[in-house]
């Protein structure tokens, strides 16, 4: 089985852990250091969250995760649901010990807020619904350090995404990239209020 894609034929991959590879293969090598340069950033502002260790970690990893699904984007046009999946569960269970400081609750409150916000641009037609389970994971992780962080991070998506458009011309963009960095300021936000 194939299908099309940037006008070549491809295998459709059977797993999760092939469509990475074959994003990887396939990405532009600037794709490829960016989504590096996300995955250490990513380490980094987990390692600087001021929360118990588990959220920390949680938010690291989160932004790994959510790194690697903004490449697979960027080649196949689509989200991959199993990573998003994962990095869902990853930021519910490291913010689970900080339960008692309300961070459980912030987490699904942005989250929530997050879905709300893209999904009424889901439903206007200009973004796809993996765009919004990102966006989902986004506000969770974001909102459960900080809920203001949760709408901050889709706007700075939105702004990020929109400009890139108008500057290049296209009408049809990948919104994983602008997520993944609405996510690192939303974070970095986060930590510095701390």
């Amino acid at each position: 089985m194939t299908t099309i894609n940037m006008g070549r034929l491809l295998p459709i991959p059977t797993s999760t852990i092939e469509r990475v590879a074959a994003a990887w293969a396939d990405s532009h090598p600037v794709a490829r250091r960016a989504a590096v340069a996300a995955a250490i950033t990513s380490t980094a502002l987990g390692g600087a969250v001021a929360a118990p260790a588990p959220q920390g970690i949680a938010v690291g990893v989160t932004g790994v995760v959510l790194a690697v699904a903004a490449l697979v984007d960027t080649v196949e046009e689509k989200l991959p649901n199993r990573l998003l999946a994962l990095a869902a569960y990853v930021t519910i269970v490291g913010t689970l010990p900080s339960w008692r400081e309300g961070a459980v609750v912030a987490c699904v409150l942005g989250g929530l807020i997050a879905v709300l916000l893209l999904g009424i641009v889901l439903l206007a037609r200009g973004v796809g619904m993996g765009d919004v389970k990102m966006a989902a994971v986004v506000g969770m992780s974001a909102g459960s350090l900080w809920l203001v962080a949760a709408p901050a991070a889709i706007a700075v998506a939105a702004l990020v995404a929109g400009g890139y458009g108008v500057l290049s011309g296209r009408s049809r963009l990948v919104l994983g990239p602008s997520l993944w960095l609405g996510w690192m300021v939303a974070i970095a936000a986060a930590i510095w209020r701390w």
